[in-house]
């Protein structure tokens, strides 16, 4: 079995702690263990081709194998200060567990392709079995913070951690669901390393047209580090001088068809950035991410540097955005003359 991380290491020291969870019979270490090692010899090992092959546009996705979940738990025990595992943390130990397990399926639903994937969490978890537990109440409330990690609401929107409950009812204990959910989604969204990259294939030349770029931006992160302390970001980037001299394809999604690396890089920044002050709205009450540092070094065959490119910093500063005039559109029916006109014709309309 693979060694235990940080985060589930802090969580197995606590799970000994019986009365912390809702039933004092279940070894919820045990179940965590059973059902890793379930996704392991079952899902993981076929979301990469299944990927490819059940999506609506076929393609080289980057990596969602078993590597890519075990990252999304290192850094979101980065996000909650965990270094070695023998730190404690701001989250009971009944909801470590929910955690842990979130991470575990949120991209889980990719084994049936790319469209929809995050509403696929719960069916993955149910048809586990025993491996995760009798209690679908429980899968259930996991399934909604681990789908909430992407996709949009019913609204159309992508504020899916809103449409969760602050403090969900589930046993013996309330969860604090949307804080949860803005560690898998914020954890998930700057888990992205060389790793991901088909490095061989990109080394040959032999990625598809339209899946260069997803490849190309993974394969130039050289550092993705969280500093819990400075509650910060940062991010090192080494572009080749080649990959700079042309767009690349990227005709999986939208309507974009190919992009410059570099512009990509920057994109992918403020992105990150929407998502880092989208998420603190959730988790400020145990850390907040306040700025994502960013440099990017051009380097040539012998990665040497030939020019460093300093991203401004990003973090929150300057007066908020102007929407003035939103309320006034959204509830236009009670501004100006029309409704003082509207009451007063009501009222006269009434029987005295």
């Amino acid at each position: 079995m693979t060694e235990l991380l940080p985060l589930e290491k802090v969580f197995v020291r606590n799970a000994a702690e019986k009365s912390k969870f809702p039933r004092q019979t279940v070894d919820y270490a045990a179940m965590y263990l059973g059902l890793l090692n379930h996704l392991r010899a079952n899902i993981y090992k076929d979301i990469d081709a299944a990927l490819a092959a059940n999506s609506a546009t076929p393609g080289l996705y980057t990596a969602h194998n078993a590597e890519h979940f075990d990252e999304v738990v290192h850094y979101a025990g980065s996000l909650l200060g965990v270094e070695t595992g023998d730190e404690n943390v701001s989250l009971e130990p009944y909801e470590i567990y929910i955690l842990l397990v979130a991470i575990r399926i949120h991209d889980a639903g990719n084994i049936h392709g790319r469209e929809d994937h995050e509403k696929k969490c719960f069916s993955i978890l149910r048809n586990c079995g025993a491996a995760s537990g009798d209690d679908d109440s429980e899968k259930k409330v996991i399934a909604l913070i681990a789908q909430a990690h992407g996709g949009k609401t019913t609204a159309g929107n992508k504020d899916t951690i809103s449409e969760l409950k602050d403090k969900e009812p589930l046993g013996k204990f309330f969860i604090r669901s949307r804080l949860i959910a803005s560690i898998v989604r914020f954890a998930d969204e700057i888990c992205e390393s060389r790793s991901r990259a088909a490095n061989y294939l990109l080394t040959y030349g032999s990625i598809p047209t339209h899946s260069e770029l997803f490849h190309k931006y993974a394969a130039a992160i050289s550092a993705n580090v969280v500093s819990h302390k400075d509650r910060r970001l940062t991010l090192v980037y080494k572009v080749k001088l080649d990959d700079t001299s042309r767009p690349w394809g990227c005709a999986i999604t939208g309507s974009k068809t190919e992009s410059y690396l570099i512009d990509e890089i920057l994109e992918r920044l403020e992105k990150m950035d929407r998502e880092r002050r989208y998420c603190n709205r959730f988790s400020r009450d145990i850390y907040t991410i306040d700025s994502i540092r960013a440099t990017i070094d051009v380097i040539d065959n012998n990665v040497e540097t030939i020019k460093t490119i300093a991203v401004p910093e990003l973090y929150d500063s300057g007066y908020p955005d102007d929407h003035s005039g939103h309320l006034k559109e959204e509830l236009k029916e009670f501004c100006g003359p029309a409704f003082y006109q509207s009451l007063s014709q009501q009222s006269v309309g009434e029987p005295t």
